[in-house]
């Protein structure tokens, strides 16, 4: 495929992404405000080893640019992850009964995402 061409549909992807990582943020935003936590700004990075990852002191979740290909349901679980991480920095026993009062199905939404969706990539 010629370059200009891989650009339009890097760039076509990436546009994509923006507006479905926002549109679940809007979704799950409301449901982690009332823990004092601010709306943070999202940005897309390409990512070897994870799906997302918070900049706490820079309010910034960072999502890996390939979330864009797993279900809405799936973004939604990596965008309250990573919110939790701004309550709870450890991966402790806090932390996950707190993704567990707030998405009881988390474990399902994660297993799609680490079992289907990287056997797509």
């Amino acid at each position: 495929m010629e370059l200009k061409k891989v650009q339009v549909l890097s760039n076509w992807f990436r546009d994509k992404a923006v507006m479905n990582y926002y549109d679940s943020l809007k979704r799950i935003y409301p449901i982690i405000s009332k823990y004092g936590i601010k709306k943070p700004e999202i940005q897309i990075r390409t990512m070897k080893a994870r799906w997302g990852s918070c900049i706490k002191d820079k309010n910034i979740i960072l999502l890996n640019s390939e979330l864009i290909q797993a279900p809405k349901f799936c973004i939604d679980y990596v965008i309250l992850h990573e919110l939790s991480h701004y309550k709870y920095r450890n991966y402790d026993t806090a932390f996950y009964n707190f993704m567990t009062a707030l998405m009881p199905d988390w474990k399902q939404r994660k297993e799609i995402l680490d079992e289907e969706v990287v056997r797509l990539l």
